[in-house]
């Protein structure tokens, strides 16, 4: 410990004479100098300073090191927004809203698009489950047609007014299974049905009705054919049966005849059903104003199809009117042309001009 303090103050003497020793002027400063030295060098050797010098020195060696800056605060990331839920439609709305999505389906179907058919279809039914075109068409999307229809089948040749819906209803008894008749058939494009295409028709097959005889016995008076299935005009012989027509109402049945034979069904009907009025005993002639009237409504619907989906609205809306004339409760052609008049509008309301 003494000498350390020695060695301490022989540094301090050596810093002080050299920075005081330019101020010294005469040998009197100079051994005023060193007994200033020989008194400093005492109190050095003094225990109280010893111990406050080593006080000092292990204070500073004690001190602390300056603290590092604080990190920054960790922002934590702001959640991400959640997507409102979507407004739930009225009950009262749901039915109508599934029904015109089932019927956007049967167009996207007809012109092969499965699978934007196959989301509207979802839609309509979590809207309305118990939708029954839906769950049709979805099934007909789902099913294999091969087990569904059989493998046993029969050649068709498509005729001119032919179409996988009108084929559906008479061979099938639904002309909303068109699709799985289409997937029967390997047709992408159910709405491409060519005149004179030959497709396969589940099922043995129509049995041809057996040849007339000369002298046949008067046979019951046949029912009237109902008035949502075409039927085929009574044979020559079981009309010999009936009461002989009228001269004019069997001018009218030639007229009606020659008509509905150059394709103008709306001008048949209308001498068919004149013939009836003039003739009511003349069952022919109801039948026949019945047969036309079917194939006239099929046809009307498929040009009403074929114009909304060239965008050509007011001539659909005209076509479902024709329809609604001939079958005023006819519930799909009221649904498209409704659906067909809410379009016009929208577009009428952004663009400006008609549909």
């Amino acid at each position: 410990m003494s000498a350390f303090a020695i060695a301490l103050h022989r540094k301090w003497v050596q810093n002080c004479s050299l920075a005081t020793w330019p101020a010294f002027r005469s040998r009197g400063d100079i051994q005023n100098s060193k007994s200033m030295n020989k008194t400093s060098l005492q109190t050095i050797r003094h225990p109280g300073f010893l111990l406050a010098a080593v006080a000092v020195v292990i204070v500073g060696c004690a001190a602390e090191p300056p603290k590092p800056p604080p990190a920054p605060p960790v922002v934590a990331p702001a959640p991400e927004p959640t997507p409102a839920p979507a407004p739930e439609i009225p009950a009262a709305q749901a039915k109508p809203q599934a029904q015109k999505l089932a019927l956007e389906a049967v167009d996207m179907l007809q012109a092969g698009k499965e699978d934007d058919a196959r989301v509207a279809l979802e839609k309509a039914t979590t809207l309305d489950p118990s939708n029954d075109l839906a769950r049709k068409l979805l099934d007909q999307i789902k099913a294999d047609p091969q087990k569904e229809l059989g493998t046993q089948f029969f050649r068709y040749t498509v005729q001119r007014d032919d179409s996988l819906s009108k084929l559906a209803q008479t061979y099938l008894g639904d002309k909303f299974r068109f699709y799985i008749l289409a997937k029967y058939n390997d047709l992408a494009n159910p709405s491409r049905l060519a005149a004179g295409q030959v497709i396969k028709i589940p099922g043995k097959g129509p049995i041809a009705p057996p040849p007339a005889r000369a002298t046949a016995k008067p046979a019951e008076p046949a029912a009237a054919a109902p008035a949502d299935v075409p039927a085929a005009a009574p044979p020559p012989a079981a009309a010999a049966a009936e009461p002989e027509a009228s001269p004019q109402s069997a001018s009218l049945m030639q007229k009606a005849a020659a008509q509905s034979k150059s394709g103008d069904l709306a001008g048949a009907y209308a001498t068919y059903s004149e013939a009836a009025r003039s003739d009511p005993g003349n069952k022919d002639a109801v039948a026949q104003r019945d047969a036309t009237k079917v194939a006239l409504i099929r046809r009307y619907d498929r040009e009403a199809t074929t114009a909304y989906q060239r965008q050509d609205l007011d001539g659909a809306i005209k076509k479902y009117d024709q329809i609604l004339d001939l079958d005023p409760n006819n519930q799909k052609a009221k649904l498209e042309r409704q659906r067909a008049a809410d379009l016009k509008k929208r577009m009428t309301e952004k663009f400006g001009t008609k549909g």
